[in-house]
């Protein structure tokens, strides 16, 4: 079912604070960074070695960002999965009780999918299911396409 981590996604208070960071502990190399205003949150993604990280700020104290701050600190937020087919996918896990939410289509680029918390891997799966061109494309390729 599932083909690759995709990202992982974490929640900061100050994301310039934490780029630094990045950058000069881990040699970070930085992608983009943007603002995302319905989701209320900043978002920067980085490439660490071969993975791909999405570091999260809010831009509302009402945003899901700090709330999940609130909750549990700066901590993991989300992570992201690809899957083959999407449909499938939503197919298998409802057949199983498991629910899906906020279904999103960015024409020609992806399809994505939210699976709360409660699933055996205990947080939220942003799931993804690449199109076209971007099924091969690189993280760098794709990230910048959907957030640059």
């Amino acid at each position: 079912m599932f083909k690759k981590v995709d990202h992982i996604a974490i929640a900061v208070r100050n994301l310039e604070e934490t780029k630094k960071k990045l950058e000069t502990l881990f040699g970070a190399k930085f992608i983009v960074q943007n603002i995302n205003e319905k989701g209320q949150y900043t978002v920067a993604i980085f490439r660490i070695g071969e993975n791909i990280f999405t570091f999260l700020e809010s831009t509302s104290p009402e945003g899901f960002v700090a709330k999940h701050i609130e909750r549990s600190g700066e901590t993991m937020q989300h992570m992201g999965i690809e899957v083959e087919d999407i449909k499938k996918f939503m197919d298998h896990l409802h057949a199983n009780g498991v629910k899906t939410s906020n279904y999103e289509e960015i024409e020609g680029v992806r399809k994505e999918v939210l699976v709360g918390p409660r699933n055996p891997l205990g947080v939220i799966l942003q799931v993804f299911e690449w199109l076209g061109e971007y099924r091969d494309a690189t993280p760098e390729e794709r990230m910048t396409k959907v957030w640059g």
